[in-house]
């Protein structure tokens, strides 16, 4: 009889939660994916600031258990946001302790609030963003054109991590926004002595291309095709532009 009342519970709670999923958590409290990139973009001056001293650093622990006291806290009433979080946890959690394991010049990240945010793609589709990792090398101008160090840091860092993204399986989200910072040095004669200039690079793509490409059924120069690079280095810091990336 114990036994029974039990299941009874435990198909009640999913009626409940799927209930609320469907009418008590209005969707349109998710931003567009346009809207996170901009927000990446805005915590440019993380980098300079982290140079030297490395304060403002997230490692991946922290990242976990700031989400799971999240989560605990987490009133009855929750936002779709917050729905789509407990569904995807398992998933974030393996991608987060996967691409640190696994890509050695992104161990940590920069951001402020939460480095993921549940958005929409074009207003329609469900899409994630994941800010910011930090590309672990600083490039040097007088050695590499800004072009070539782009391709660089996209095969170095950005591309590495997306193989980490394997365990959203029949995800409900389809597309996926990945920003990464990285830092340009130039040492040529007459250039600003500044210590780095900051960048965020951006990849938007299908997360069943995504996949493919970690799968080894695309190549990474097909995946760049149907997808969308953006970059910002530039003031203001709200701005970012789209470009055009050809790997050979």
């Amino acid at each position: 009889m114990k036994q029974f009342l039990l299941v009874v519970f435990c198909v009640c709670l999913l009626f409940r939660l799927n209930a609320q999923d469907k009418k008590g958590a209005p969707k349109n409290d998710l931003p567009g994916m346009n809207k996170c990139i901009q927000t990446a973009v805005e915590n440019l001056p993380l980098y300079i600031r982290n140079l030297s001293s490395h304060s403002e650093e997230h490692d991946v622990n922290s990242i976990i258990l700031d989400i799971e006291k999240y989560i605990d806290s987490m009133p009855k009433t929750k936002k779709y946001s917050d729905i789509l979080l407990m569904k995807q946890f398992d998933p974030l959690r393996h991608f987060f302790l996967t691409t640190t394991n696994k890509t050695t010049v992104a161990s940590s990240f920069l951001y402020t609030g939460t480095p993921y945010q549940f958005c929409f793609y074009n207003d329609t589709a469900l899409a994630l963003h994941i800010k910011a990792l930090k590309d672990g090398d600083v490039y040097n101008l007088s050695k590499m054109k800004e072009g070539r160090i782009i391709k660089v840091a996209l095969q170095n860092c950005l591309l590495p991590s997306l193989k980490a993204l394997d365990e959203f399986k029949a995800s409900e989200i389809k597309y996926v926004g990945f920003s990464i910072y990285y830092g340009c040095k130039d040492t040529r004669e007459g250039a600003p002595n500044l210590p780095a200039v900051p960048y965020c690079i951006t990849l938007v793509a299908r997360l069943s291309d995504i996949q493919q490409y970690a799968d080894g059924l695309i190549t990474a120069k097909g995946l760049l095709a149907n997808g969308e690079v953006y970059i910002s280095n530039e003031a203001p810091l709200t701005d970012f532009r789209r470009i055009q990336i050809e790997l050979e």
